[in-house]
């Protein structure tokens, strides 16, 4: 037995033995008799027994057993707790016939520790495969502190089938699965509408619900748009993005829109006039890559739309030209097949 397990076996004695009614095993008192014969009748020593143990709970430990059988393991970690210290003290022969009967009912606890674990995979899958789907969303990283409740209640389902409630763990599980969409909901949200929400706080918070009021609310339609759309579609990964993402813009738009609302309220005629120059110095700048004759000359909405459609003429000449250019290397292509043949 390492030196590392023997150092936690009889740290974790006490806790252990003193543990709550939530590590029940079902069948632990035909364990514990089974246990006694064998020790009765044992050709071995307490020590080999109890190596024998200590290798069988480390490699349990290495399957992930403290988590699909939890109360299998606790039992089994302190009646190796108790072969370990009645061995090191014992005196009498019934003293290491009490250390064999530790050491053989640990063994037991945790062979059917991997039985358990069968079960589980079996009656709790749903469970467990939502319990994946939060990990590959970094719910755990996102919402510890929910993760941690989720699998907390996971690990109630499994004492339960441990301690012999298979009904009861089936009666749980309905409310567990919908806290594990809880979960995910809430894990959705964050990664993926928290900008917008935050943004549209920001937005209020220069007074865009009075200064672009039409433009806020349309905003905060977006963005309870996407919370319900979450709350009802929490698995659609790429409608989420792109709702969210609608939402984010919105509260971006109110945003920059009560930004320039404020100023407009505040300024004066002169004011006025170089706000208006800005405006234009915006749109010409712009067209500087257009070259649009006269520009200037134009009223700004007028402005806009000759931008608008020469950037459409420019899109529909690169079409064009990148049709002619496939062509051409089809053509091309062509030449070379025959060429070969």
């Amino acid at each position: 037995m390492s030196g590392r397990l023997y150092v936690l076996l009889m740290l974790g004695v006490s806790t252990l033995l003193t543990a709550c009614a939530s590590n029940h095993v079902a069948n632990s008192e035909q364990i514990e008799m089974r246990a006694m014969e064998q020790a009765g009748n044992a050709d071995i020593t307490p020590k080999d027994a109890i190596q024998r143990a200590s290798e069988a709970y480390e490699k349990a430990i290495a399957d992930e057993l403290l988590f699909y059988a939890p109360s299998h393991m606790e039992n089994a970690e302190a009646k190796l707790s108790q072969a370990i210290k009645t061995n090191h003290t014992a005196k009498a022969p019934e003293d290491e016939v009490e250390a064999l009967s530790a050491a053989f009912a640990a063994s037991k606890l945790v062979a059917d520790a991997y039985t358990n674990r069968e079960n589980v995979e079996t009656h709790l899958s749903k469970v467990l495969e939502h319990r994946e789907v939060l990990l590959e969303v970094q719910s755990d990283n996102v919402h510890p502190k929910l993760f941690r409740k989720a699998v907390n209640q996971l690990e109630g389902l499994i004492r339960d089938i441990e301690g012999g409630q298979l009904a009861k763990a089936k009666d749980k599980e309905a409310s567990v699965l919908a806290y594990y969409a809880k979960v995910e909901i809430e894990t959705m949200k964050t990664q993926h509408l928290s900008k917008a929400v935050e943004k549209l706080g920001e937005a209020e918070s220069i007074g865009a619900d009075e200064n672009a009021q039409l433009t806020f609310e349309k905003a905060e339609e977006a963005v309870d748009y996407a919370n319900n759309f979450i709350e009802a579609n929490y698995r659609d990964r790429d409608g989420i993005k792109r709702v969210c993402h609608k939402a984010l813009v919105a509260a971006k738009h109110a945003y920059y829109v009560a930004e320039e609302s404020a100023r407009l309220v505040e300024i004066g005629e002169k004011e006025a006039e170089q706000y208006v120059l800005y405006i234009g110095s915006l749109l010409q700048r712009v067209n500087e890559n257009v070259g649009i004759a006269d520009f200037q000359a134009l009223p700004l909405r007028e402005q806009a739309r000759e931008l608008a459609e020469a950037f459409k003429i420019e899109a529909r000449k690169r079409e064009t030209l990148s049709e002619r250019e496939l062509n051409e290397v089809d053509a091309v292509t062509e030449e070379e097949n025959q060429a070969i043949m």
